[in-house]
């Protein structure tokens, strides 16, 4: 029988402890804390922020609201038969970071507007605000009073009465009822527009480009006409948008010739910005001449259908010049950054600074596509900017003939250098060959041309440069 000496217990033990100190490692990771709110995806949030805070959202499938009013002080008291905005504020306590969304959310998405009636009737005002159909807060006016976070303050004056009869606040979804009550007041009679005055001051903007903030508060008010005083305060604005808007509202009627000379102006200050290497207010001037024409025949269709052909010829004309100077602005403004063929993925360049150049140069891509479309009278509705925020009757008309060959040369060399850029060389080659023979001594034309050719990779499918540009900007 084979006899197995014992070992120490020490001396059996102490290699295995070496080895294992030896290969033991510390674990610093930290351990994953307990999913919140706060570690959702921001588009959850924001999802759940417009489930809670939408003012629009949360009144779908609820009964109509009725108003019963008191008078005190010689102001108007209001109670709602419902809450009319049935909102849940209690996220604004859950967290610091919560909070800060919530609250931008809230006032960002339904733009408050605050409006003051003054007038020595009381039965004025409240005539005003119920029958415009302005679904609106019934917070105290004292309250009201004490909102600094607001879009914008309103005030209509009858007779320049001092007497403030009432304030409340509404979302600005509500501002083209209102627009619609003081058009058909002034229209039923002649003394109506003249006795009032009205007040317009943009208090905050939300970090939104200044021409959506103007088209989404603003744009409508040109509606109205023969309005005695209008001070529209320019802070917050495009400049020279104050005293445009002011001249249309105080004017006796509404003049198609007139109205296109004002839009012709705010392209003019676009180009003028532009020419400046001023991108960003050239750009925004741009998108607020646009917004002009679109917001005119969605409410003035038959006036402006109306007018001679060459009406319609400098409205197309005007349209295809704004779009065009967005795309070849935001092509210039990125030039040096898109060099490279791999800007989309080069590391040396911030993600962030990544992120918006590809927003802006899908927004390039857009609008010289849309130029292209007007310039050919493209039959596709699918590129025609008219068609994406018009009902096809109030379109105005078009024609290829009022462009010529060489403008129609100049888009297809926009819209061809915008494809290369995005790395969509196959497109680009085809843009840049019908520029070519539409504008044979363009300068490099024929450069970009042979550039476009160079860079056709057959192996990659067409498209992939847009949806890579797509998934960047998205995030």
């Amino acid at each position: 029988m084979t006899t197995v000496s014992k070992r120490d217990s020490m001396d059996a033990t102490l290699d295995e402890v070496q080895n294992k100190m030896k290969d033991a490692k510390l674990d610093q990771s930290k351990p994953t804390g307990k999913p919140s709110l706060a570690t959702l995806p921001p588009s959850i949030r924001n999802n759940i922020y417009k489930h809670l805070l939408d003012t629009e959202f949360v009144n779908v499938g609820k009964p109509n609201v009725s108003y019963t009013h008191s008078i005190k002080d010689n102001v108007l008291q209001f109670k709602a038969s419902r809450p009319p905005f049935p909102v849940n504020t209690a996220i604004f306590h859950v967290n610091r970071q919560i909070s800060a969304e919530a609250i931008q959310y809230f006032y960002s998405q339904n733009l408050f507007v605050r409006l003051s009636l003054y007038t020595s009737n009381a039965r004025h005002a409240k005539t005003m605000l119920e029958d415009s159909g302005v679904l609106f807060s019934v917070a105290s006016p004292e309250t009201v009073e004490k909102s600094k976070s607001h879009a914008m303050d309103l005030s209509i004056v009858e007779k320049n009465s001092s007497q403030k009869r009432a304030t409340v606040l509404f979302p600005a979804q509500y501002l083209p009822r209102l627009i619609n009550f003081l058009d058909q007041a002034g229209n039923a009679t002649k003394k109506w527009g003249p006795s009032h005055s009205i007040f317009i001051n943009v208090l905050n903007t939300y970090n939104f480009p200044i021409a959506r903030l103007q088209g989404d508060l603003l744009e409508l008010f040109r509606l109205l006409t023969n309005i005695g005083n209008v001070e529209v305060d320019s802070k917050n604005l495009l400049p020279g948008y104050a005293e445009s808007l002011q001249q249309s509202m105080t004017v006796a009627s509404f003049d198609p010739q007139a109205w296109l000379t004002a839009v012709t102006e705010i392209a003019d200050s676009a180009d003028a910005a532009r020419e400046a290497r001023n991108w960003e207010i050239g750009n925004q001037h741009g998108q607020s001449a646009i917004i002009a024409l679109t917001y005119a025949y969605l409410t003035r269709a038959e006036p402006l259908h109306s007018q001679p052909e060459d009406f319609s010829k400098s409205v197309q004309r005007l349209r295809w010049r704004c779009e065009l100077g967005i795309g070849k602005a935001m092509f210039k403004q990125h030039q040096k950054a898109t060099e490279s063929k791999d800007w989309l993925t080069d590391p040396k360049v911030p993600l962030e600074e990544r992120k918006a150049i590809a927003r802006d140069m899908l927004l390039a891509e857009t609008s010289t596509s849309q130029a292209l479309s007007l310039a050919t009278d493209s039959p596709n509705p699918s590129s025609n900017p008219w068609f994406q925020t018009l009902p096809a009757e109030t379109i105005p008309p078009n024609k290829a003939t009022w462009f010529t060959d060489e403008e129609r040369g100049i888009t297809w060399y926009a819209c061809g250098i915008v494809h290369m850029v995005l790395g969509e060389y196959l497109f680009a080659a085809g843009d840049l060959e019908r520029a070519v023979g539409l504008r044979p001594e363009g300068k490099n034309f024929e450069d970009a041309f042979a550039k476009a050719r160079e860079g056709i990779d057959w192996k990659v499918r067409p498209g992939t440069g847009l949806r890579r540009a797509a998934r960047l900007a998205r995030g």
